[in-house]
This record gives structure tokens, sequence and C-alpha cells, in this order.
């Protein structure tokens, strides 16, 4: 049996302490409470899975405007399929999102040259990120507003801003500067002859997927910001959805509670994206935050559940389309990038 390696173990760990964390809030909360829950919420299920299946759909129209025009013969029902393998792979395992989008980039380089199909899912996730950073800062401003905070929390919330705003603008000064970070790199291992062989059979590649990436804001000007307000519509997706889950168990209608639950969902998300599923993680942060807002923990468990059941479909439904794919690594896409070249 193959050994796990530091980063197994840690998360792994992180997965059994998740699941005790998880079988104590079910506990604390009660299982009748939770299954009550559940069940008021009954038919407006359907419209959260609508909710989150349209999400999936916008992510799937930026993940293809990142794609070079010249390799967009790929069909958007394509892209979508490889979105939920994708999502499926990234939720259920220890290596999440590293091994998702690798699965993605081998699968999507049947249809183009493999450099391109990593670009584009490079790109996308950017892009994503950067709508993520976004939006946690301005949950942080809405958390500002809204909460009677002690001193202390305020400036380590303003901290925090200003920590998300650093790389967004090294990110903008790079790219308007062009400074080519893995080409640099590579040039100066070279020069000192420590660039490994197996990297260095890569190296016209690597400078190519570097040149898409940095290339793609002056080739594309209007797709980016078309991309940009995409991705943003996906994140007010998640209030959406907090916002009919909190009108429905609690009769709480408001939109800046539920912009700070999917806020701490999005911080938790984007922290312990190693941990499959954020078992134990979600719950009780949800739990935290709803009752910091005046209304019972349990009340964020069964949201958490709920939302966790809404992910569990998409995740079948991404599970019984693996078949379709070879997720192993293939020469496919090397193939056709050397008949292109």
């Amino acid at each position: 049996m193959k050994k796990l390696n530091r980063y197994q173990k840690l998360s792994l760990v992180w997965l059994v302490a998740g699941l005790a964390l998880f079988a104590f809030l079910v506990y604390r909360t009660g299982l009748r409470t939770i299954a009550s829950n559940i069940k008021v919420f009954g038919g407006y299920f359907l419209l959260l899975l609508l909710i989150s299946g349209m999400r999936q759909v916008l992510r799937t129209f930026t993940w293809r405007y990142c794609i070079e025009r010249e390799h967009r013969q790929v069909s958007l029902w394509e892209l979508f399929k490889l979105r939920l393998v994708g999502d499926a792979i990234t939720d259920l395992t220890f290596a999440g999102p590293v091994l998702g989008e690798t699965a993605k980039t081998y699968a999507a380089g049947e249809h183009m040259p493999l450099t391109f199909s990593l670009s584009s899912i490079f790109i996308e996730n950017l892009l994503y990120s950067l709508a993520v950073i976004v939006f946690i800062i301005s949950g942080a401003f809405v958390l500002l507003g809204q909460i009677a905070l002690p001193h202390q929390i305020r400036v380590a919330t303003v901290a925090g801003i200003l920590a998300l705003v650093t790389p967004v603008l090294v990110a903008a000064w790079l790219i308007s500067r062009r400074r080519l970070v893995i080409s640099g790199i590579m040039h100066w291992l070279e020069q000192r002859n420590w660039l490994p062989q197996r990297i260095a059979r890569k190296e016209a590649r690597l400078k190519l997927f570097e040149s898409n990436v940095y290339e793609f804001y002056g080739k594309n000007r209007g797709a980016f910001w078309l991309i940009m307000l995409l991705e943003v519509f996906a994140n007010l997706g998640g209030v959406i959805e907090a916002y009919i889950i909190l009108g429905v168990t609690l009769d709480v209608y408001g939109w800046p509670y539920a912009y700070l639950v999917e806020w701490m969902n999005r911080v938790v998300n984007t922290a312990f994206a190693f941990v499959p599923l954020r078992v134990g993680i979600d719950e009780g942060s949800t739990a935290l935050t709803v009752k910091s807002l005046g209304y019972a923990s349990a009340a964020g468990v069964s949201l958490a559940i709920i939302r966790k059941v809404r992910t569990l479909f998409w995740i079948g439904v991404g599970l019984l389309l693996t078949a379709q794919y070879t997720l192993s690594p293939k020469v496919v896409g090397e193939e056709v990038e050397d008949r292109v070249k």
C-alpha cells in the first residue's frame, strides 16, 4: 500500500478533526432539529439546485472566454461536464483543486493543445480568485458596518482587507510591466546550471503558457471585463442561496445577513480547500456566523447541511460523468500541440 506523504497526512488529520466537529455539532443541534429544518425547506431545494447550476453555467461561460479563439471548437456542454468532473474530484480528494484542475486540464487537452488548455484553466481560476477577493473585501466592509465588533477585531479586519489588496496590486504590476516570473526564474537557473533536465525539456511549453497568461488581458480587454462580471455574478449566486435558506428556515429576510453567511463560506472554502467537502468546518463556521447575527447556532448547522446536500448532488453528477474521460495524464494534448507546431 502506498504511503501517505506529509500533505496527505495533514489533510487526513484535518478530515478526521472535521468529522469529529461535524458529529459534535449534529449531536449538539439534534437530528430532529436538523431534519425539521430540512423538511421545512422542502421544495425550495429544487430552486437551490437551479441557482447552484446557474453558477456552474456562468463559470463555464467564463472558461470558454478564457480559451484562445482559435481553440474554442469545444462546446459549452462539454466544458460544463468537465467543470462538474473537476469539481467532484476537488471536493472529494485530499489534493483538492490541484488534482481537480489537473484532471480538467488533461481532459480538455483532448480538444485543444495541452498548453492552451492549462493556460485557459489557470486564467479562469485567476480571475475567479480575483472576484472572490473582491467579494471577501466587500463582505468585510459589510461586517464592519452591520455588527458591533471589539476594537481589536475591527483592526484585524482592516488589516485583512489590506492583506488581500496587496497581492492584487502586485499581480496588476507584474502584468502591466510584463514581468515574466517563470521565464525569469528558469533563465536564472540556466545561468547557474541548476535547471533540472525534466523541466528544461518542457521549457518552451512553460514559456508559452506564461506568455498566454500575460497576453490575455492585452488581446481580450472586452472579454476580460465580461468575465469579471460573470465571476462576480457567480459569487452573488451564493448570497441568493443563503438568503433563501435563511428566509425559509428562520423567516429572516435580510441581504446583509445573507451576504455575511456567504462571505464566511467563501473564507472557509479558500482557507480549507484541502479538506474534503469542508466536513465540520462549514457547519462550525456557519453556526458561529448565524449566532453572531443573533440567532440560534443550530440554524447555522442546518443551513450548512442543506448546502452540503446540494453540493453532494452535483458531486454525484460529476462522478457519473467521469466514465467519459480518462483522468490519468495522456499525450493526446501534446500530440495535438506537436501537430500545430
